[in-house]
């Protein structure tokens, strides 16, 4: 019998590159064979993980649905609470998306450039958005926009029981924020909103905003001051909330994290296709 042929990775599997030589900072690059993908537009994904774990990775659900509707998805690692404190982040996804607009074999159209970024990686890519790069729209998923609200509403949740049906590790989240931001004067700074009302903002691209209306990791307080903040300084915000689902819903296989990552496809189409 002849030897089955190897098998070829499927591209929007993703391939992985480096895009920092000098600290080893990698991407994942989801993306359709040439022909059949749309020339201009990337998403870059920010990883969630507390600011302080995960990778690029973690959003590979969502970006193999995106890559398969013709979008290039750059998802990147970057430095956090593991290798460095804030602003380092921010400043990464920066430089990242020079990195993509930079690199000819990605085709990428400076104005048709958009961040998405799930819990800490909504609010890094909200942060980077605002106040550090310019780019065509951003899409946050279950984002925790005011870190020291979130790390003050951790702290209170520590050893408070969870429903069995729901997420929180309370006291790592406590950890991880320290890790990232160090004290709390950094956290208040960081928050998006405080970004806004101070004239901090440089920028003011679209938004969508997504909720998940069961979240016990982001109070839904802080998504309302944010989206108050925004539309009241002349931004443009749209908020999708999404009933009985929990943080992170997005990443899973069932008919709420379906629906989402359609509604993604279709807005990210809609902003920059």
């Amino acid at each position: 019998m002849a030897p089955a042929p190897p098998t070829t990775p499927d591209p929007i599997d993703g391939v992985d590159v480096i895009w920092r030589e000098a600290d080893g900072l990698q991407a994942r690059i989801h993306r359709l064979p040439p022909g059949r993908r749309i020339s201009g537009p990337v998403v870059i994904d920010v990883h969630g993980g507390a600011w302080s774990s995960r990778d690029r990775t973690l959003g590979q659900a969502y970006n193999r649905e995106v890559a398969a509707a013709g979008l290039t998805v750059v998802a990147i690692d970057f430095r956090d609470g593991r290798q460095a404190r804030h602003p380092a982040a921010v400043e990464d996804i920066a430089a990242a998306v020079e990195w993509v607009t930079g690199r000819d074999d990605l085709e990428a159209d400076p104005d048709r450039i958009a961040l998405i970024g799930s819990s800490s990686g909504g609010h890094l890519a909200l942060h980077a958005a605002l106040t550090a790069v310019p780019v065509a729209f951003v899409a946050a998923f279950w984002p925790p926009v005011d870190p020291l609200a979130r790390y003050r509403y951790a702290i209170s949740m520590v050893g408070r029981p969870v429903p069995d049906d729901n997420r929180l590790d309370a006291a790592g989240l406590v950890r991880s924020t320290e890790a990232y931001f160090g004290d709390e004067a950094t956290m208040g700074r960081a928050s998006i909103a405080e970004i806004v009302t101070s004239g901090r903002a440089a920028y003011r691209p679209p938004i969508w905003l997504v909720q998940a209306e069961r979240d016990l990791n982001v109070p839904t307080e802080m998504l309302d001051e944010l989206v108050s903040a925004y539309t009241s300084a002349g931004g443009r915000m749209e908020r999708t909330r999404y009933p009985d689902e929990i943080h992170g819903f997005g990443h899973g296989d069932h008919p709420g994290a379906e629906r989402f990552r359609r509604d993604l496809v279709h807005h990210l189409l809609a902003a920059i296709g």
